[in-house]
C-alpha cells in the first residue's frame, strides 16, 4: 500500500512541474481517492502498522489534491474524514495508552491530535460550504438553525465527523477554555447528523459519550440555540420511549448502536465500560464491556476489519490496566 501511494505521490509532484497538467485527470484521481473504495483501502486492511505508516504520505497525497481541485467537496469531506481517523487511531489512542513515565511524549501526542483534528474539522466544514454556500457564516454568527437547515442527507457524513472531530480537539485539550465554549457547534453538528442518517451506529457510540460526560449545560446551551434540534431531540426521544435521564439515554444509544452494527463493532463496549462502568466503579461490569470487545470477530465485516483490530487492542489495554481505573483493585 504504501508504494502505491509513494507512485501517486510522484506522479503528482512530477505532474505539478508540467504546465500542461489538466484539471480533469486531477479531479478523476480525486474522485476515485474519495469514493467508499479509496476509503476501503484503510479501513479493511489488517495491519494496523501498516496503515499508520502509510496515512502520513497518503494524507499530503490528499492535500495535494485539493489544491488542485479546491472545490471539489467531496475531496474536501473524505481529506477531512482521513485526518480525523489518523488522529483517533494513530495519535490519541497510543497517547491514551502510554504509561506515567512516558507522560512527555503523552503530552506531545495529544497536543499533535488536537492539530490534526483541527485540520480534519477544518476540511469538512469547508466541504458543507462548498455544498451550501453561506453554511459557515450561519454557524459562527450563531444563526444555528439556519445552518442546519442547509445541510441535506448527503452531508450527515461530514456533519458526523466534523462534531467528532471537534469533540476530539477537547478531548485531547480539556484545558482550552475558548474550544470548550464552542463545543455546542460540535453537538449541533451531531445531533442533525442523526436526524439526517440515523441508522449510523456511530452516530449512537458518540451519543453515549454526550450523554454521560459532557457538561448538561453545554446541551442546555446548544437547545437554547437551536429550537429546531431542540424539537427534533425531544421528539426522538418520545418516540423511542426514552426519558430525560441521561443514563437511560445512554443505554438505549448502546443498544441501538449495537443493533445496527449487528454486534460487529466493539465501540460501544468499550464507551459504556469507559464511561458507565468506571464511573460507577462497576469492575465486573467492566470486564464484561471489554470481553464482548474482544469477542467480536474482526473478518466478520471487511469494511470495518481495521478499527475493530485498533479498537480491541484499546480494550485488551484497559483490561491489562483495570488497576488504574477502581479503587478496589491493586
Amino acid at each position: 500500500m504504501r508504494s502505491k501511494y509513494a507512485s501517486l505521490f510522484l506522479i503528482l509532484v512530477s505532474f505539478a512541474s508540467c504546465a500542461s497538467i489538466k484539471k480533469s485527470a486531477i479531479r478523476s484521481l480525486a474522485d476515485m481517492l474519495s469514493s467508499p473504495d479509496g476509503a476501503g483501502v484503510f479501513t479493511s486492511d489488517d495491519d494496523p502498522k501498516l496503515i499508520a505508516d502509510s496515512m502520513p504520505l497518503a494524507l499530503k497525497l490528499y492535500e495535494i489534491l485539493l489544491s488542485y481541485d479546491p472545490d471539489n467537496a467531496g475531496l474536501a469531506a473524505s481529506t477531512g474524514r482521513n485526518f480525523v481517523m489518523y488522529s483517533g487511531a494513530f495519535v490519541q489512542m497510543p497517547a491514551d495508552m502510554l504509561s506515567d513515565e512516558h507522560w512527555r511524549e503523552g503530552v506531545a501526542a495529544r497536543r499533535r491530535a488536537k492539530k490534526l483534528y483541527r485540520r480534519g474539522r477544518d476540511y469538512l466544514l469547508q466541504s458543507l460550504e462548498l455544498r451550501h454556500e453561506g453554511f459557515l457564516h450561519a454557524l459562527e454568527s450563531g444563526d444555528y438553525d439556519e445552518a442546519m437547515m442547509r445541510l441535506e442527507k448527503e452531508d450527515a457524513l461530514s456533519a458526523y465527523w466534523g462534531g467528532l472531530a471537534w469533540l476530539g480537539m477537547a478531548v485531547t485539550d480539556p484545558l482550552d477554555m475558548e474550544l470548550s465554549t464552542s463545543l455546542d457547534k460540535a453537538l449541533l453538528l451531531l445531533y442533525r447528523a442523526m436526524e439526517l442518517e440515523e441508522t449510523n451506529p456511530g452516530i449512537h457510540s458518540v451519543m453515549i459519550q454526550i450523554q454521560l460526560s459532557l457538561p448538561s449545560a453545554l446541551i442546555l446551551t446548544m437547545r437554547e440555540r437551536s429550537p429546531n434540534t431542540a424539537a427534533y431531540m425531544d421528539q426522538y426521544y418520545r418516540d423511542v420511549g426514552v426519558s430525560e435521564e441521561a443514563r437511560k439515554r445512554a443505554f438505549y444509544h448502546y443498544y441501538r448502536a449495537l443493533s445496527l452494527s449487528k454486534n460487529q463493532d466493539p465501540g460501544p463496549h468499550i464507551t459504556m465500560a469507559t464511561a458507565v462502568s468506571v464511573k460507577e466503579q462497576d469492575a465486573e461490569g467492566f470486564k464484561d464491556y471489554l470481553e464482548k470487545a474482544l469477542a467480536i470477530e474482526p473478518d466478520a465485516d471487511p469494511e470495518t476489519r481495521l478499527m475493530v483490530i485498533l479498537y480491541q487492542g484499546r480494550a485488551q489495554w484497559l483490561l491489562e490496566n483495570i488497576e488504574s481505573f477502581f479503587l478496589d483493585i491493586h
